[in-house]
């Protein structure tokens, strides 16, 4: 073959190869987008088939919304809520904005008296506890709407949460299922005490030290890794004396570091603190933290990070209904990502299956717990 057919033939070559580039990658493209748009059909069923099998007619569910308007997202959260009532059939939408004096118990009570079939919190986990505290022991559902750091919650009960649409879809439309929540008492250094209502963790100790002091700047900047940088701060902090009692055991006196009282276990990151930690178990898991240095605080980072069960000695986990926690001396408190001060005695009880919440994903529920749907 001489050289001029040798090039006819190399260049006939490339050009077939690329042709058959084009075609694999259009079919590709093609592929993908059949694949959307099948999505989106089957999505828009599955809203179809829940707004009809519901037992009210679309024109007589009223759906309330309580938001914290100082989220990035927030403007954005309730055009999307607008427009699925709308394309539901729905009346318009009920909105109101939480502020920093109450996150949601007021605008929620009003909700409840307007008979609102959902009330979304739209907000962070700290909108999220406020409604759900109004809305446990009631029929009505409670929707997420993460649009927080944390967003712990959304994470747990197994929301898309960075999908903000499809969370609006789960709130309005997803199926109903009953998740436990903690309440807790709070007894402060002045004799005082609060009543307060957890669905995450609750805590006391570094836990608590580091929300109290994470950088607002920072959060705003970096997110959830804002607390990573405030916990360095506060990981050397010295151990404190408790004495704790689940259930009617007898008291046992510790020296920890931080105590948590968790109703769900997982975290930012997709890291896992406390694997036993189930919303829908009618148990709460106290976790006792008791490092003595570098190396112990390892043990529990390897433990997180790689999600291994066993316990280890510096992080003892035990299952209850009840807790009492009495502090040797006042101990600064969290619950679900909120500081709340110092205390002296946390008195915890499980209200099992107290809360209705739309959109909680099955395989983040409990394989033995019984799914409750209503068609209130």
């Amino acid at each position: 073959m001489d050289t001029t057919s040798l090039i006819w033939v190399l260049g006939l070559s490339a050009a077939l190869n690329l042709l058959l580039i084009i075609l694999v990658l259009r079919s590709a493209a093609a592929s993908r987008r059949l694949r959307a748009e099948a999505a989106e059909l089957n999505h828009a069923l599955e809203i179809e088939t829940s707004v009809a099998g519901h037992a009210k007619p679309p024109h007589q569910r009223l759906i309330a919304v309580v938001i914290n308007v100082t989220k990035e997202d927030a403007d954005e959260a309730v055009r999307l809520i607008h427009s699925a009532c709308s394309r539901a059939g729905m009346p318009t939408p009920v909105v109101m904005a939480s502020s920093a004096e109450d996150p949601g118990y007021e605008m929620t009570r009003r909700a409840l008296e307007q008979d609102a079939d959902v009330v979304i919190a739209a907000g962070g986990d700290g909108t999220v506890r406020a409604v759900a505290a109004e809305l446990a022991a009631t029929n009505t559902a409670l929707g997420v709407l993460p649009l927080g750091t944390g967003n712990l919650f959304a994470r747990n009960i197994g929301l898309p949460y960075s999908h903000l649409e499809a969370c609006v879809d789960e709130a309005i439309h997803g199926m109903s299922r009953r998740v436990d929540t903690l309440d807790l008492t709070l007894f402060r250094p002045d004799g005082s005490s609060a009543e307060e209502t957890s669905l995450v963790i609750a805590g006391g100790g570094l836990d608590a030290e580091v929300m109290g002091d994470t950088r607002e700047a920072l959060k705003q900047r970096a997110g959830w890794l804002a607390y990573g940088e405030a916990g360095l701060r506060h990981v050397t902090g010295k151990p404190r004396s408790i004495t704790v009692t689940l259930d009617d055991g007898e008291p046992e006196t510790y020296r920890v570091r931080s105590v948590l009282m968790a109703n769900c276990g997982s975290l930012q990151a997709g890291m896992v603190l406390v694997p036993s930690a189930r919303f829908d178990d009618g148990k709460l898991d106290a976790v006792l933290f008791t490092p003595r240095h570098v190396v112990d605080w390892a043990k529990i980072i390897t433990k997180t990070i790689a999600r291994f069960k066993a316990e280890i000695p510096v992080m003892k986990v035990r299952q209850a209904e009840h807790t009492v926690i009495r502090m040797a001396e006042p101990m600064p408190f969290q619950i679900d990502g909120d500081a709340v001060g110092e205390v002296t005695r946390v008195r915890t009880t499980v209200r099992p299956a107290s809360l209705l919440v739309n959109g909680v994903s099955t395989t983040h529920a409990s394989q033995d717990a019984v799914a409750t749907i209503t068609e209130a």
